[in-house]
């Protein structure tokens, strides 16, 4: 089957960063001859500019460079402004001429959610095929309100099974790990509940600021950005009761019960940040109330996590880039070793970027010593060959896999926990200042110290 992939807005850093060495992977160890790539921006360029700019933006992402010009011949550049008319014709024109027998069209859209709606009010003159795909980029709008009617107009011109709402996080091979590390193994399934978990740490930090993403990130927020899906997500494959099959719809089903399940925040278990030069950013309000830093506390009330408490953190501009999750477990009750020695809390530590491995922490005796303990741990990392999220997450589109994408009952359920948040007026929780490049905010501690837990990330 000929697949034409076409790319809002084509410009743009997830485009040059990962969408291009994504479709170039493909092409290059799949032979995907009968892949096309029409690229869209509103710029003026023709074909052979655009490749050319194309080329010298992506090439520095490119592991493998021989078959990288031969790929570039795959693309086709397409002028678009996002609410004219006329353009989505001329696109359609473009479509037409590389169509065979059987195409199907995949629209990715790499676009900020304000554009979401223009696009979608002139889609209808693209005139697609019955087996054309859409792809949304998070966030899926602003709030619980703007979700719901953003999904009616979609599902106004899209069947649901056309329409892949993505988290990239769930397609990172440490993310799908989880399952198989949960619910194959009679070590850790048995124990993965309330009864022996202590508590959850969920981690998510970037060491650069928002630098020209200022217009996306101003509008997005670290709870919008980061909390309602990354995170959110993550959370529910950790705590997830078994699906029953090992397909999208059950594991979407297991998904919903744990975001049906979580205690709404307070703002005493929550606390925003902002690093101190965020409002001398360029184009950024002096104003601004935008959060950079999200620390939050939260529980599951299922009968697997009741009365584990959850923690998760994210932020930009700090020390280090890394995300990873956290599984500490209890005590031994009467542990032989503690009158002579500190005993460690087991812990299972999975890291999902820069690296991607899982730590599992124990405690065995110290050499020459019959009594003191030393903790130890037994580091999994895979050394093979793992496809980038979005090779994965292209190919699952490519062959209508939609066990990893996100369903709308998800979202909507995503943006119900955090609505009122997002939504504050009087009641807004305190927006705290911090030092870029430092460890984190002093005061992110008292959140868990309160608790008599300190964070590992």
């Amino acid at each position: 089957m000929n697949t034409i992939f076409i790319i809002f807005w084509a410009t743009w850093d997830l485009a040059k960063r990962k969408l291009f060495p994504a479709l170039y992977n493909i092409y290059r160890k799949e032979k995907k001859e009968d892949i096309d790539i029409i690229a869209v921006w509103r710029r003026d360029f023709d074909n052979k500019s655009f490749k050319e700019y194309i080329k010298e933006k992506t090439l520095n992402f490119i592991e493998h460079k021989k078959h990288f010009d031969d790929f570039l011949e795959k693309i086709k550049y397409s002028k678009v402004e996002i609410g004219n008319n006329y353009d989505y014709i001329n696109l359609k024109d473009k479509i037409k001429q590389l169509s065979k027998e059987n195409t199907q069209v995949i629209i990715y859209l790499s676009i900020s959610p304000d554009n979401f709606i223009p696009f979608i009010d002139n889609s209808k003159n693209l005139d697609l095929p019955k087996n054309s795909k859409i792809i949304f980029e998070k966030p899926f709008w602003k709030d619980l309100e703007t979700a719901i009617f953003l999904n009616k107009k979609i599902t106004e011109i899209f069947q649901e099974e056309q329409i892949y709402r993505i988290d990239h996080y769930v397609w990172k091979e440490a993310i799908q790990n989880v399952l198989a590390f949960r619910f194959s193994n009679i070590l850790f399934e048995p124990i993965w509940n309330n009864k022996y978990i202590n508590n959850i740490q969920i981690t998510a930090t970037e060491k650069i600021w928002i630098e020209d993403r200022w217009w996306y990130y101003d509008k997005s927020w670290a709870l919008r950005d980061m909390v309602q899906n990354h995170l959110f997500q993550v959370l529910a494959l950790i705590v997830m009761d078994p699906p029953s099959k090992l397909d999208a719809e059950s594991i979407s089903q297991e998904k919903l019960k744990v975001l049906h399940s979580i205690k709404i925040p307070t703002n005493d278990d929550l606390v925003f940040w902002q690093y101190i030069w965020y409002t001398d950013e360029k184009w950024v309000e002096k104003n601004s109330k935008t959060e950079t830093f999200v620390a939050m506390k939260i529980e599951v009330s299922n009968w697997r996590c009741i009365w584990i408490p959850i923690y998760l953190k994210t932020w930009k501009n700090l020390d280090k880039k890394q995300t990873k999750i956290v599984i500490e477990f209890n005590e031994i009750p009467n542990i032989l070793f503690k009158k002579f020695w500190n005993i460690e809390k087991n812990r299972i530590i999975i890291e999902v970027q820069p690296d991607e491995s899982i730590d599992i922490h124990f405690n065995i005796k110290e050499n020459w010593n019959s009594k003191e303990v030393q903790e130890v741990k037994s580091k999994f990392k895979k050394e093979l060959y793992s496809k980038e999220a979005y090779e994965k997450l292209i190919e699952d589109v490519i062959i209508w896999d939609k066990t990893l994408f996100t369903t709308f009952d998800i979202l909507k359920e995503s943006w119900t926990i955090v609505n009122d948040l997002v939504n504050c007026k009087d009641n807004c929780p305190i927006l705290y200042k911090y030092e870029p490049w430092t460890k984190w905010p002093e005061i992110a501690n008292n959140l868990i110290e309160d608790d008599n837990k300190k964070w590992y990330v």
